[in-house]
């Protein structure tokens, strides 16, 4: 089931998205202009605009105390994401015991509001403590 089915049968808390649109920087769009298929997706995540976006989002609810929850379908931009904001990533390799460490962590430790997960949280997550 997807997260609206599993919102809409009391499952999951209700969720309230916003789509932000990030325009690409000049030279991104250039290039995006003349590539094929599979780069043109690769600059469409890697956009300084949209990590910009994310880098501001993720600062102001952690003013808040938010627990942030950063999902992202590309393993590259995740990674890159994580590594360039100092926060934990969760994807296909990560071990188990790694995973606990970082979702331990996320639960209970005041200093750590924020994590990126790849598709692997589609399933198989159970935050509450997650806000955002």
């Amino acid at each position: 089931a997807n997260w609206l089915e599993l919102q809409k049968h009391g499952f999951i808390a209700r969720v309230q998205c916003a789509e932000v649109w990030c325009t690409m920087t000049p030279e991104f769009y250039r290039e995006y202009l003349s590539m094929n298929s599979m780069k043109k997706m690769l600059l469409c995540v890697m956009n300084p605009n949209k990590f910009r976006a994310t880098q501001f989002l993720i600062n102001y609810h952690e003013k808040r105390n938010d627990k942030i929850i950063v999902f992202s379908d590309n393993v590259y931009a995740l990674k890159h994401y994580a590594k360039e904001l100092n926060k934990p990533y969760i994807y296909g390799p990560t071990s188990q015991s790694e995973r606990i460490t970082i979702l331990d962590n996320f639960k209970y430790n005041p200093k750590v509001n924020t994590i990126f997960v790849s598709k692997v949280a589609d399933t198989s997550f159970d935050l509450p403590e997650a806000n955002v």
